[in-house]
């Protein structure tokens, strides 16, 4: 009877499990169709996910809403600066690119590398500020991308990690067979191994004091 009860409960936890990640993948999708709200969307996700790691059981849905719109416009403004710095390098990685393909000079390769190891520390600084914005959801905008910035340099390893598992998302979409298990979870396993990679992190935040 007792293992009866404990195999229950262990399925009981996984189903349970499933049902969130298959809901607030769900979820983001949805609250990502307006464009301008993927940043609050995901940022909605990695809190939720963050809470569970963490013993909280905030209602699924009520839970999710209400991530989602605290700071709304702030969360908007700082998604727009990640994508409008992320076009930008793309584009001076293509110019070039195509420069170097004509033959130019060492200044333009120099160029190019550096453009690439901007473009990557960008996109380290993006995963961590929903790390700082979680802990700090009213620090301002400055401050936000420098302490992103501090904690992937400190947290160095677990930036590389956090760089590979969130680029797992986007070869997810390329193939249609994987693209299905984004569509069910993918950007909810991301999010919850992120939550689980940064906990650690988080602690450092809240013990770091509010530098505001």
């Amino acid at each position: 009877m007792n293992f009866e009860k404990l195999a229950n409960s262990k399925i009981n936890v996984f189903a349970d499990w499933v049902i969130r990640l298959v809901m607030i993948n769900l979820m983001i999708i949805v609250f990502s169709l307006p464009i301008l709200t993927i940043y609050p969307a995901i940022s909605a996700g990695y809190n939720m996910f963050h809470d569970y790691t963490n013993t909280k059981n905030p209602k699924l849905f009520r839970g999710y809403f209400g991530y989602f719109k605290s700071n709304l416009k702030r969360k908007i403004l700082i998604g727009l600066i990640i994508v409008i710095s992320i076009v930008v390098g793309f584009l001076n990685v293509r110019y070039y690119s195509t420069v170097l393909e004509q033959g130019a000079s060492v200044f333009y390769l120099i160029g190019y590398y550096v453009t690439l190891a901007l473009l990557a520390t960008l996109y380290a600084i993006s995963i961590y500020s929903l790390v700082v914005i979680s802990v700090y959801p009213k620090s301002k905008l400055r401050n936000l991308f420098k302490l992103s910035f501090i904690l992937a340099g400190k947290f160095y390893f677990r930036t590389l990690l956090l760089v590979i598992i969130n680029t797992g998302v986007i070869l997810l979409l390329i193939y249609p067979p994987t693209a299905m298990i984004f569509i069910f979870m993918g950007m909810s396993i991301v999010l919850l191994i992120d939550a689980l990679i940064t906990r650690d992190v988080v602690v450092y935040l809240t013990t770091f004091g509010d530098k505001k």
